[in-house]
């Protein structure tokens, strides 16, 4: 049916209502892949080898950057595509849309092109993105420009309608990477206008290749040879030269102006109207274009305007029609700006401006079929089973209540795949009235707030979820899974503020109310009933809690749920002194999360920093160090605060026990620096126990001793486990400063590590208090206790391990070590000679000299020689 004007509103409200989902289903993994699929170009393009010769001559000449910017419909990507399949570097190609400008889903997606070059590029950083964790800025520059300076050949990355990209998180990474870019990376922008980014810096570096829209455009002779060759117009000369003028060798203005032309008998009087400004010739060429086509076709393309991507099944169950996978073919091979996305050519998308220019043409003619256009591309992801799209098309169509039911039934599954921001943004978009009826949305709000650590931010989405829930049947067992994430909400903030018996109180009523055979709630509520029980000293009911964490999250692969509950058992597990089962259980489940998800979850972490805490207690120090590292470089990447503090704590203590004090204190300026930006409470006494041990072993005492009095807790107070680490840390600055009632602190710590069975805290208590008066009965019992667990590195770090150069008149003998630097002090050697001698630093001299100087029972150098040889050691 000829039209001069389209009115089907009719048409598409029929076609809306009688078809059907017979698709098949489509995987996310296909969707997905169209991000990264690079356009080939047409055959039917016109090759411009002078530009394609400028960007390789550009990016060849050390240049790291090059800038393709112009108006939509000048050819950018299709130029980008032409190089790209000449290129000689390695090459991937990520297209971006407004969607893409969050700092977590663009490097996500950034990372995923880059390891489609690399296969092994950030493995680590990789799945901290996909867990819906945002590394910080200085966490993931630094991640990503090591990877790139390992490469020894040359990458290059396109990134297709950067013009979408204006976060200045985003832009602040690029700006920092590209400022000083790796020898082997290059970046191509493809973009409508100039990005905020220090473009003027890097021309002035001579860093950046620039092609514009004046380059762009195409000359007379490419004119005629797209239009007579690649459209099979025949057009004369004249004709060409004023069509190339009136659009100004416009490429997208050329293409239209052809598919207009095609059938026509006097091509030249056409041309002749053509006059205006580039919208006013788009508008008009837009209509002329379509009228080209059969009735059903104009339909069909302004009907599926509304899609971001076209697939047969999406465009059959839209539009109602049988056929939409070969019309997609057919309009691919009639040049109609249909781009394909995939190889298979199951995917596909219009030319963003053409895809501008339809929906403009369809709001102008039929308005209000575009809700139920969206509602139907809603209503068919959902078939799919991708709630992603689904949801976003919802949202398009103005259909909030559909939108909230949407988010409500997939919102677990949504925040377990990484889109917790993403989520946030959705549910944050609806009204207020329509979010403030459903319980669901508003607790999976707060869940996305508490994965990213802003816990501030929930308390007004706690509330509107109570308000909601309490309008619901009690009796009903949705009802009782919603209060009792709430409850478990609730308990998560509590203990973030430090409310530990609260807490606890709301852990043990979320897991009350938990159905049985509920996994995904089972193992989020035994997680708070958890961590709950062992912030407040209940370890038993603390480790059954959270072991049954454990199990329920695997069997449901929430993995990050997993590795949280396994972080906080090894955190109880190294008191109670159960070293091989922490190994058995936490090697375990690293294996496991790596084999079913392919990489490890940053969560894991904390989970390996406390292996290699056993592992340098087993004296295993190069795989101590290797573990501790990567574990710094996962809780970095996540952001976790807790875990980098343990993780540099436990760094500084194998750096100390190597006589690295230096490297030692490092460590421990770098957790101090963390835990003043706000961390968990039950972090600080690890550091200072550590920080005390150091200061103590830099002979710093009252800087020790100022430290132990800002912690709260004074040596008199009565030990439990909480105060474990800070007694025994009292402990070591008593002996060290001579302390009296060291012995009195020593017996005090013994006996409550023996009645609450931590015998991991005894045995350090046992190690420590021989110095101030356990003597060799408390060192005997202690090697006992330690033999089954394999305990080394206390008795070495204490220096029982050496044999030490008796002398009856010592209470406490010199190691081999201190005797050496006793007989270099007799030589007369400065501290910079004896640590050049003895290939250590200056620092762990001067440790070793307060050690020579504390056994000895002397102050000066003088002094310590002349005792030395009175007791037959010099």
């Amino acid at each position: 049916m000829h039209r001069g004007r389209l009115h089907y509103t009719g048409t598409v409200k029929r076609k809306l209502m009688v078809c059907s989902m017979t698709s098949p289903t489509v995987s996310v993994s296909a969707l997905l892949a169209s991000k990264f699929f690079r356009p080939a170009p047409s055959s039917r393009w016109v090759t411009r080898p002078h530009l394609v010769q400028r960007l390789t001559t550009g990016l060849g000449a050390g240049r790291r950057i090059a800038l393709i910017s112009a108006p939509a419909g000048y050819g950018k990507s299709t130029l980008a595509a032409e190089w790209l399949a000449q290129s000689a570097h390695r090459t991937a190609w990520l297209a971006l849309d407004a969607s893409d400008d969050q700092p977590d889903r663009f490097f996500t997606y950034f990372v995923a092109a880059l390891r489609r070059m690399d296969g092994s590029f950030c493995p680590e950083l990789y799945a901290t993105l996909q867990s819906g964790q945002m590394p910080p800025p200085d966490s993931l520059t630094t991640a990503l420009v090591n990877a790139m300076l390992s490469w020894q050949t040359s990458h290059c990355l396109v990134l297709d309608d950067f013009h979408h990209i204006q976060d200045n998180a985003i832009l602040d990474v690029l700006t920092a990477i590209l400022m000083h870019p790796p020898p082997n990376f290059r970046l191509v922008l493809v973009t409508r206008e100039d990005p905020p980014l220090p473009l003027a810096r890097w021309r002035a570096a001579d860093q950046l290749t620039e092609l514009r829209a004046a380059d762009l455009r195409f000359s007379k002779s490419e004119a005629a040879q797209f239009l007579q060759e690649g459209m099979n117009l025949d057009l004369s000369a004249g004709e060409v030269t004023r069509l190339a003028e009136r659009t100004e060798g416009w490429a997208a203005g050329l293409q239209l102006a052809g598919l207009s032309l095609q059938g026509r008998e006097n091509p030249g009087a056409f041309v002749d109207t053509l006059s205006g400004s580039h919208r006013f010739i788009l508008d008009y060429l837009t209509e002329e274009a379509l009228k080209t086509q059969p009735p059903d076709v104009q339909d069909f393309l302004l009907e599926t305007s509304v899609l971001w991507r076209l697939s047969g099944g999406l465009c059959d169950f839209v539009t109602g029609r049988s056929d939409s996978a070969d019309l997609l073919e057919r309009l691919l091979a009639a040049n109609l700006f249909m781009i394909p996305l995939d190889d298979e050519r199951q995917w596909y998308r219009y030319h963003h401006l053409f895809a501008e220019l339809l929906q403009h043409q369809l709001r102008r003619e039929c308005a209000d079929c575009l809700p139920e256009l969206h509602q139907r591309a809603s209503l068919w992801y959902e078939h799919q089973d991708l709630p992603a799209p689904s949801i976003e098309h919802a949202l398009a169509a103005g259909d909030y209540p559909r939108t909230a039911a949407l988010l409500g039934d997939h919102g677990w599954r949504l925040l377990s795949e990484g889109y917790a921001r993403v989520l946030v943004t959705w549910a944050q978009s609806l009204p207020d009235e329509v979010r403030d009826r459903s319980p669901k949305v508003n607790t999976w709000i707060v869940w996305g707030k508490v994965l990213h650590g802003e816990y501030a931010q929930a308390g007004p989405y706690l509330a509107a979820a109570q308000r909601a829930v309490e309008q619901l049947p009690p009796e009903r067992e949705e009802t009782q899974v919603l209060q009792a994430d709430i409850l478990a909400l609730q308990s998560i903030v509590a203990q973030a503020e430090g409310k530990v018996s609260q807490s606890l109180a709301l852990a043990e009523s979320a897991k009350a109310l938990a159905p049985v055979g509920d996994m995904r709630l089972t193992a989020s509520t035994s997680l708070v009933v958890g961590k709950a029980c062992r912030i407040s000293g209940q370890l038993d009911a603390a480790i059954a809690a959270l072991e049954e964490s454990v199990r329920a999250a695997q069997a449901i692969d929430d993995h990050v749920t997993a590795m949280i509950a396994m972080a906080h058992l090894s955190l109880i597990w190294t008191p109670l002194g159960r070293l091989r089962l922490l190994v058995e259980k936490a090697a375990f489940a690293i294996d496991r999360v790596e084999q079913i998800a392919g990489v490890a979850p940053s969560m894991t972490g904390a989970v390996h920093n406390a292996l290699g805490q056993v592992y340098y207690e087993w004296d295993q120090i190069e795989k101590a160090r290797e573990s501790l590292l990567h574990g710094l470089r996962l809780a970095s990447l996540s952001g976790q605060s807790a875990a980098i503090i343990y993780g540099r704590v436990f760094l500084a203590r194998l750096h100390q026990g190597e006589g690295d004090l230096e490297a030692a204190a490092e460590c421990m300026r770098q957790a101090d620096h963390v835990l003043t930006r706000g961390a968990p409470g039950w972090a600080r006494p690890e550091w200072i126990g550590q920080q005390v041990s150091l200061l103590v072993a830099q002979g710093q005492l009252n800087e020790a001793e100022a430290v132990l009095r800002a912690s709260g807790v004074p040596a008199g107070a009565p030990v439990t486990y909480q105060t474990d680490v800070l007694h025994l840390a009292w402990l070591r600055w008593m002996i060290a400063s001579r302390h009296p009632d060291a012995f009195s602190l020593a017996e005090r710590i013994v006996r409550s590590a023996e009645t609450g069975r931590r015998n991991g805290t005894l045995i350090y208590a046992l190690v420590v208090g021989a110095k101030a008066g356990g003597g060799q009965a408390w060192l005997a019992r202690a090697r006992q206790l330690a033999a089954p667990e394999g305990y080394t590195r206390v008795f070495i770090d204490e220096a029982y391990d050496q044999e030490p150069v008796i002398s009856p008149d010592l209470i406490e003998q010199l190691t081999e070590r201190e005797l050496e630097v006793l007989r270099l002090l007799a030589e007369g050697l400065t501290y910079a000679q004896m640590a050049e001698l003895l290939v250590v630093s200056v620092n762990t001299v001067r440790y070793h000299v307060k050690g020579v100087y504390g056994k000895l029972g002397v102050e000066k150098r003088i002094q310590a020689v002349e005792k030395g040889r009175n007791l037959g050691l010099l």
